[in-house]
């Protein structure tokens, strides 16, 4: 690609790239931040030249983040190192076609990226779209498209009761996202987009973060993507967690014996590396309950039953939601004790044992598969289906079957992150020609979708019209490799365990009792 200049109306002279199919700028700053902790400021044009050539300064996150979700990909593409900066990291990065105008007002797809609110960038290669953006206008249904810069950990989500009383909002990530979003809104159409007509896709944590933007009283979005995350498997926490691991925080930097503005202030001036060195991975630094703003949390039941009060049943008229066959990817040896402890009920915990197979007999990779088929189920599977009988508009659901054939832990399954992996057309130099049918088909079918076309049959509660795609697995490398069934179908390769669970232990608790289990109680 090549450098060219573009006069934007609002924003002024921008440098960017450009190549026969797309036009790309990197690094654009949506926002500004006046410290570490503040809410984000949206930032507004320029009088003199944006270099948007190349990739902008990355959020404050752990170095392994990258080799972390390749090796979970298992097939890693190539690896840059960007500078980190706690104040200049919010930046995003737009990918259009090369033809276009500003007169064009194309619909525009916004990608949030996951990671567990711990890891994650907008300039990883897999999440490039520059392949994804070359197909839609192969396949005449153009977009423009953006990737979004967040922060993350405990940048983007340390709070409490005293941090909040000094002026420090909770849930930065989530602002950032929502800052990012207006931005887009206000200063799209000069870029040839449609200012009203956005999709937000969100994978994992970024699946998360949309259906919580779903509560927000400020339309935000036309539609949605999730993908092996919402808001019913990662809750919101309740604030006195937030307090607990606040005091955690305050404890290894050795603040305890200062006042309260004391600390404050200092943990407000402490550099980013020395905070990034206390945080562990145990740590719950993610969305908040927040009762002065929009991050609420919401009930497997009233969700299912479409009481669950969100603002965006009225203005994200479709959503379109699916999961990975294997999307959970945690081990297990003491499984049936945590159950016990936090179901209050050797009874209930025997009877999730026993729905799913689990015995002391077992060996102890068929003993891990058989939890984790209980995690998927409650943690990806129950919400998806309970996002589709509640939605008041259109929802499309899907499910992932095609297995990762990548040497590793999880080769021969669908395991968490490869929906992503595929429909980027990132990896395709590296799938079958079969592989790739599966991969095209996807991205046209999220493509059509972001363009207000009917990817496949909506999904209604009837018993008839419970219509569901599936990608990969069983009928792979024939015509049936995918397929729109009505569900429940054996060709969806899902359980019906955890529906029959459902009458005697409540959803709530059963997924209360995995996220116990995998925090290690």
């Amino acid at each position: 690609m090549q450098a060219f200049e573009f006069n934007h109306p609002s924003l002024g002279v921008i440098r960017g790239l450009t190549s026969e199919s797309t036009n790309q700028f990197l690094g654009l700053q949506y926002a500004t931040l006046e410290g570490k902790f503040e809410q984000p400021q949206l930032r507004a044009g320029s009088s003199v030249l944006i270099n948007a050539t190349g990739f902008g300064p990355s959020v404050p996150s752990p170095s392994y983040g990258f080799d972390m979700e390749s090796n979970h990909i298992q097939r890693g593409l190539q690896k840059q190192d960007l500078t980190q900066s706690d104040t200049e990291c919010l930046n995003l990065n737009i990918t259009l076609p090369s033809n276009n105008t500003s007169s064009s007002k194309l619909p525009v797809m916004v990608f949030l990226h996951g990671g567990g609110f711990a890891i994650g960038s907008n300039f990883w290669q897999q999440y490039d779209l520059q392949r994804f953006v070359e197909l839609s206008k192969e396949n005449q249904t153009p977009l423009i498209c953006v990737t979004v810069n967040y922060r993350l950990g405990l940048f983007g989500f340390l709070t409490s009761d005293e941090f909040v009383s000094h002026g420090k909002s909770p849930n930065n990530g989530l602002r950032d996202q929502r800052t990012a979003l207006l931005w887009i809104k206000k200063y799209v159409a000069g870029f040839g987009g449609g200012p009203d007509n956005l999709t937000v896709v969100g994978q994992s944590a970024g699946g998360v973060s949309a259906t919580i933007h779903l509560d927000s009283e400020v339309p935000l979005f036309k539609r949605l993507v999730s993908m092996g995350g919402t808001n019913l498997l990662m809750p919101p926490l309740a604030p006195q967690v937030a307090n607990s691991v606040y005091d955690q925080i305050v404890d290894r930097l050795g603040l305890s014996e200062l006042s309260p503005s004391e600390r404050v202030k200092s943990i407000t001036q402490t550099p980013i590396y020395r905070l990034m060195s206390i945080v562990r991975p145990t740590d719950a630094l993610r969305p908040v309950i927040d009762s002065l703003g929009w991050v609420k949390r919401h009930s497997y039941a009233e969700t299912y039953r479409g009481m669950s009060g969100m603002p965006g049943r009225s203005w994200c008229p479709e959503i379109l939601i699916g999961d990975c066959q294997m999307d959970v990817s945690h081990d297990a040896t003491t499984f049936q004790a945590s159950l016990t402890q936090s179901l209050k009920s050797a009874e209930a915990a025997k009877k999730v044992m026993d729905a799913y197979g689990i015995t002391e007999n077992l060996e102890r990779e068929e003993a891990i598969l058989r939890i984790l088929n209980f995690g998927n189920d409650i943690g990806f599977f129950i919400p998806i289906v309970n996002y589709g009988h509640m939605w008041s508009g259109n929802a499309y659901l899907y499910h992932f079957n095609q297995p990762n054939t990548w040497s590793g832990p999880w080769k021969g399954y669908a395991n968490h992150i490869l929906d992503v992996t595929y429909l980027f057309q990132n990896y395709n130099d590296h799938l079958t020609p079969e592989q790739r049918k599966v991969s095209t088909q996807f991205a046209k079918d999220i493509i059509s979708f972001a363009n207000s076309k009917a990817p496949w049959p909506a999904f209604y509660p009837e018993d008839s019209k419970r219509h569901t795609r599936v990608y990969g697995g069983k009928g792979l490398g024939d015509s049936n490799s995918i397929e729109t069934v009505i569900a429940p179908s054996p060709r969806a390769q899902r359980r019906g365990t955890i529906f029959d669970l459902q009458v005697s232990i409540d959803s709530d608790s059963l997924v209360l009792a995995w996220g116990m289990f995998l925090a290690g109680l």
